[in-house]
């Protein structure tokens, strides 16, 4: 399976969370160390804690140096070249505590933990190495005399040379930590492989939403209707469209109130209308006609449909406009071509009548001669 690689940005964040954790986790070892030195009288060495402080300092250069790096590779180089410093300061430290003779060896674990975390699966198994290999030689270095034994506690006095103790004791320390080394670097592939696929899917889907986004934009641009979202009853959104309309910008509507553009005689329909929607009340009149103004102060009748939608997380609604003047022109043309076929209509009716009567009376007047 291919190793993921991380972009700079991730990298660089993952350090810095690392960088963090670790001043955290010193911080609280050194006061450990101080508690249990100055307040229950441990026996432990002024060498733990100025290295704790040392350790502590390093940090600050390490974070220097990535501050000035721009590249993944060199990014990934100094990582890796502070664990191993790490690892060497905390052999130290290992050493001032009891080395093999005392649980010490465990605060290896941490070290191994951090790097497969925070780095590649070659280097993190780097760092472990180097960490075995540390442990050993400080060992057998005390085992050989080559340095001199400390401790801190003699419970155990005078087994680091005990040749079957410092075997049982390494072979099952190392295991421990190659075990803790392989199980962190599985979990933490599988990890970093689903959150690859996540990612994957993250971005699928923000694709999806993007083309979505502009359809729906491209849409809105170029529908014949004026298109407007209203919230806390302002608008926060108008098209191209309802600019046309109504005569003014976008950004002269920006958080105006919709009465702006309501004439006086529709005010108290509308304000009406909507005081219903905001009690849920009467939810099917989103459709009705009302006289709106143009910014130059005219009358536009219009055609208005109502939607209440989610706009950045809050209620809102969404509002569709038409400028029905020119229906309303063929409304008032049909109606008095309307009036003036009915005005003929009875004019002929009458015509006719009066036909009939005059004829009728034409006949009688024929009759009375005969």
């Amino acid at each position: 399976m291919s190793e993921i690689k991380p972009d700079f940005n991730e990298l660089i964040h993952r350090v810095r969370d690392s960088i963090r954790l670790r001043r955290i986790t010193l911080i609280f070892f050194l006061i450990l160390v101080n508690v249990l030195k100055f307040g229950v009288k441990a026996p432990f060495s002024n060498a733990v804690s100025f290295l704790l402080v040392v350790w502590f300092l390093t940090s600050f250069i390490f974070a220097y140096l990535i501050k000035r790096q721009w590249a993944v590779s060199k990014v990934e180089s100094i990582h890796l070249g502070y664990f191993i410093l790490e690892v060497l300061i905390l052999t130290f430290i290992v050493h001032y505590i009891g080395a093999v003779e005392w649980i010490g060896a465990v605060f290896y674990i941490f070290t191994i933990v951090y790097a497969n975390i925070h780095m590649s699966k070659g280097k993190g198994l780097i760092v472990g190495l180097t960490v075995i290999i540390c442990y050993i030689s400080l060992v057998l270095l005390e085992y050989y005399g080559v340095i001199p034994h400390k401790t801190i506690f003699h419970l155990a006095s005078g087994h680091y040379q005990d040749t079957t103790y410092v075997i049982t004791t390494l072979a099952a320390l190392v295991g421990f930590l190659i075990l803790i080394a392989y199980t962190c670097n599985i979990f933490t592939e599988m990890l970093k492989q689903e959150s690859q696929k996540l990612g994957e899917k993250v971005g699928e889907r923000t694709r999806e939403l993007t083309e979505s986004e502009e359809k729906y934009k491209n849409l809105v641009e170029k529908s014949l209707d004026g298109i407007y979202i209203l919230q806390d009853n302002v608008f926060k959104f108008v098209n191209k469209r309802f600019e046309e309309i109504t005569g003014y910008t976008a950004e002269e509507l920006e958080n105006t109130p919709f009465s702006k553009l309501v004439a006086p005689e529709s005010l108290e329909l509308v304000s009406g209308r909507a005081l219903k929607r905001q009690r849920g009340e009467d939810v099917s009149e989103q459709h009705y006609e009302f006289m709106g103004l143009h910014k130059d102060g005219g009358k536009i009748p219009i055609e208005i449909y109502l939607a209440t939608i989610n706009y950045r997380g809050r209620l809102a609604v969404q509002g569709y406009i038409r400028d029905i003047r020119e229906e309303k022109r063929l409304e008032d043309e049909i109606k008095a071509r309307l009036e003036e076929l009915e005005r003929w209509h009875k004019l002929t009716v009458d015509r006719e009548l009066k036909m009939v009567e005059l004829k009728k009376r034409i006949r009688e007047l024929e009759d009375g001669r005969s």
